[in-house]
C-alpha cells in the first residue's frame, strides 16, 4: 500500500495525474468522496495498491471546499451596515456586505436568518459584487447560485453581456476586476470558482466570512464600555489624537464616516468631554490609522493626559475601502 499526492486534471469523469508524472492516469480512479466536490487543479491524496487506485480526499482536508469560492458573503449572512429589508437603495449603495445596488430606488427584500437567507430582487432592479483582479487570473470560471435571478459575469468596464440562468461558465482574461450582476428574481448561495464544473456551495465559518468582508468595510458599533480608541488630549487646541488598529488589513486606505458627532464623545478621568466639533482620519494606512477628534474648549482638562474616544448609544464609526 502506498499513498501518493495527485492533481485533478478533469472531473465528470474524474481524472488525476500522480505527482511526478507528466500525463494523467489512463482510467477513472475510485473515489471515496463525491467527485463533484473536486475541481481542476485540486491536490488530492490517493491510495495505490497493485493496479487499484483510490482517491481518499483533498489534501488538507475537505474544509478546503469552501475556500474555492471567490464570492464573499454569497449567503448574505454578514450585514455590518444593519441593512433593512425593503429599504430604498440608490445606485452604488451597499446593503449586505460586498453587495451593492446597480439601479436607483432598488428595494431588495429578505427574511433575516442567522445562517443567511435568499434575497428577492424586484423588476427593474439589480445588485452586484466586484471581485478583485488580484484573485482572478486568466482562465475558465463558473458562477452558480440558487434561485431564478439571471446573472452577468464580465470584466468591469466592458459592455454588459446577456443575463443567463445558473450555472454560468465564462473565459476571463485576468486584465481587470470582475463584475457579477443579478437582476429580477430570487438569489441565494452564490459561488464563483475556477473550472467549468460547478461544485456544491459550502459556507465558511462566520468569523472567516466576517474577516473577508472587513477587508473592504468595517463598522464599530457601541462596544463594551463604549471605548473605541485611547489617545492623548492637547489642551492648546482641544484635540485628541487616538491611534488604533483595524481588525484586519484593509484593501486600501479607508475613508471614515460616522453616525453623528452627538453620538461620540471623549472622556478624560471619567469626565465626559464637550460635544465634538470635528472628527477625521489622519495618518491612515492599511493596517492602522489615527483619529483626530476636536472638542470645544475645556481648560480644566490636563494636557497630554490619556483620553478615550467613546461611542455612545446608537453611535458608530465606519471605515470604507470598497471597490
Amino acid at each position: 500500500m502506498a499513498f501518493k499526492r495527485a492533481i485533478v486534471t478533469a472531473v465528470a469523469p474524474l481524472r488525476i495525474m500522480i505527482d511526478g508524472d507528466t500525463v494523467p492516469i489512463p482510467f477513472t480512479p475510485k473515489s471515496l468522496i463525491d467527485p463533484a466536490t473536486l475541481a481542476v487543479d485540486d491536490v488530492v491524496h490517493a491510495n495505490q495498491s497493485g493496479h487499484r487506485l483510490v482517491v481518499l480526499g483533498r489534501a488538507g482536508g475537505l474544509g478546503l471546499l469552501s475556500g474555492r469560492n471567490l464570492i464573499i458573503n454569497g449567503d448574505f449572512r454578514i450585514n455590518q451596515r444593519d441593512a433593512v429589508s425593503g429599504t430604498s437603495l440608490g445606485i452604488g449603495d451597499y446593503f449586505f456586505d460586498r453587495w451593492h445596488s446597480t439601479t436607483g430606488a432598488a428595494t431588495v427584500t429578505w427574511t433575516a436568518a442567522p445562517q443567511g437567507q435568499p434575497v428577492n430582487i424586484p423588476s427593474g432592479n439589480g445588485i452586484a459584487q466586484i471581485v478583485e483582479r488580484v484573485n482572478m487570473p486568466a482562465g475558465t470560471y463558473t458562477l452558480s447560485w440558487e434561485g431564478d435571478s439571471p446573472a452577468r459575469l464580465y470584466n468591469r468596464g466592458e459592455a454588459e453581456p446577456l443575463a443567463q440562468p445558473s450555472p454560468l461558465t465564462v473565459e476571463l482574461d485576468g486584465t481587470d476586476d470582475v463584475k457579477i450582476q443579478f437582476s429580477l428574481g430570487s438569489l441565494f448561495n452564490v459561488k464563483l470558482e475556477r473550472g467549468a464544473v460547478p461544485t456544491p456551495y459550502a459556507s465558511r465559518l462566520y468569523g472567516e466570512e466576517l474577516a473577508l468582508c472587513q477587508r473592504f468595510f468595517w463598522r464599530s458599533s457601541t462596544p463594551p464600555f463604549g471605548v473605541f480608541a485611547l489617545g492623548v488630549f492637547r489642551t492648546s487646541d482641544y484635540k485628541l489624537f487616538a491611534p488604533f488598529d483595524y481588525p484586519t488589513t484593509m484593501r486600501a486606505v479607508p475613508t471614515l464616516t460616522y453616525s453623528s458627532l452627538t453620538t461620540l464623545n471623549i472622556d478624560q478621568l471619567n469626565v465626559r468631554g464637550d460635544t465634538l466639533t470635528d472628527l477625521s482620519l489622519i495618518a491612515g494606512g492599511l493596517g492602522s490609522a489615527q483619529i483626530l477628534a476636536t472638542t470645544n474648549s475645556n481648560p480644566a482638562w490636563i494636557n497630554h493626559m490619556p483620553t478615550f474616544l467613546k461611542v455612545v448609544s446608537g453611535g458608530w464609526l465606519a471605515f470604507d475601502a470598497e471597490l
